[in-house]
């Protein structure tokens, strides 16, 4: 027999440590960009305004132009909103597990700690522990059975208590499914932000004015000669 333990953190784990990553190739392109040369230090870098974008959205708007950069706030407060709702969603869903866990210690018995998802949802379609392997058995669902031990038994008071806790565990469930479809939206948003502020940082480099000297003048005589040209 099996049981499968959860780790409910590893979402946050992977979000916590993509944002770290990024903000390590920040860090790498911007000693890459120091390199330059004095005639390009004024012209922001496309690859650095789409990583700083990537990790913080709206960092490479305000990059590329710190006195303009209201798409960079949008991005920004987005990815501020994305953030306090998976946080929310999360300190919620810890909170109604934590009760129904004492929930269900109290009116049946069972130790919730520990175990996995198949055993809460056993503990909320069976009236008590017998019910389950008997019912496993009959399926012959030999390695779904649990032992008849302190630790995995349960034995509800009523049957509408156990429909309140089944109504508890759906929330969690619930607000717990929430959660990916937030991360998705971050990182949608960063690559948004991030494509953005690229291209931005591409147009500051195609329009920048060129400018170039000569010591001869157009009939090859001597004298300065300037050229400054702009795109637009």
């Amino acid at each position: 027999m099996k049981i499968n333990f959860r780790n409910r953190d590893s979402l946050a784990f992977n979000v916590h440590f993509l944002v770290f990553m990024l903000f390590f190739a920040v860090c790498f392109s911007s000693n890459a960009e120091a390199q330059n040369s004095s005639a390009d230090e004024d012209i922001p870098s496309p690859r650095g305004a789409f990583l700083r974008s990537l990790a913080v959205p709206g960092w490479g708007h305000y990059y590329n132009d710190n006195n303009n950069w209201n798409r960079g706030k949008y991005h920004l407060a987005s990815d501020a909103v994305l953030i306090l709702s998976y946080f929310g969603l999360k300190t919620r869903a810890n909170y109604l597990e934590n009760d129904f866990y004492t929930f269900a210690r109290s009116n049946a018995g069972a130790n919730m700690e520990g175990k996995s998802r198949e055993y809460e949802i056993a503990v909320g379609n069976y009236d008590n522990l017998k019910t389950y392997n008997d019912s496993q058995l009959q399926l012959r669902n030999w390695n779904q059975i649990y032992p008849e031990t302190a630790e995995f038994n349960w034995n509800w008071k009523s049957r509408d208590l156990r429909t309140q806790y089944q109504d508890a565990r759906e929330r969690v469930d619930k607000n717990r499914g929430q959660l990916p479809t937030l991360v998705a939206l971050m990182v949608v948003n960063r690559v948004v932000s991030g494509v953005s502020a690229f291209v931005q940082a591409r147009n500051l480099w195609e329009n920048a004015p060129e400018a170039s000297f000569s010591y001869l003048n157009e009939y090859g005589e001597p004298g300065v000669m300037a050229n400054l040209r702009f795109n637009f």
